[in-house]
């Protein structure tokens, strides 16, 4: 289970990640799809560029959780934010 401050450290970064997002138009399924550079396997979903976005932000957040909880040391800082378990 993951502490509130923690939570709280990853929606910011999920926030600041999703906030540099770069959406494109795809045809299957059609939408739009928005990724963030250096985020490997992780994007969102939408017909329009707020609901990619808003998936994204939530992918995000379940991505660096997963990352964190398996002990991964490859989540990028972006813009100087980076989720981090306190010790």
């Amino acid at each position: 289970m993951e502490s509130t401050d923690l939570r709280t450290s990853i929606a910011r970064w999920a926030a600041v990640a999703a906030s540099h997002a770069v959406t494109r138009r795809i045809e299957d399924p059609p939408g739009l799809v928005a990724t963030v550079e250096g985020v490997e396997g992780a994007w969102g979903l939408g017909q329009t560029n707020d609901e990619a976005l808003e998936d994204l932000e939530s992918v995000l957040r379940d991505w660096a959780a997963m990352k964190l909880r398996d002990g991964d040391q490859d989540i990028p800082h972006i813009k100087g934010v980076h989720p981090v378990l306190a010790g």
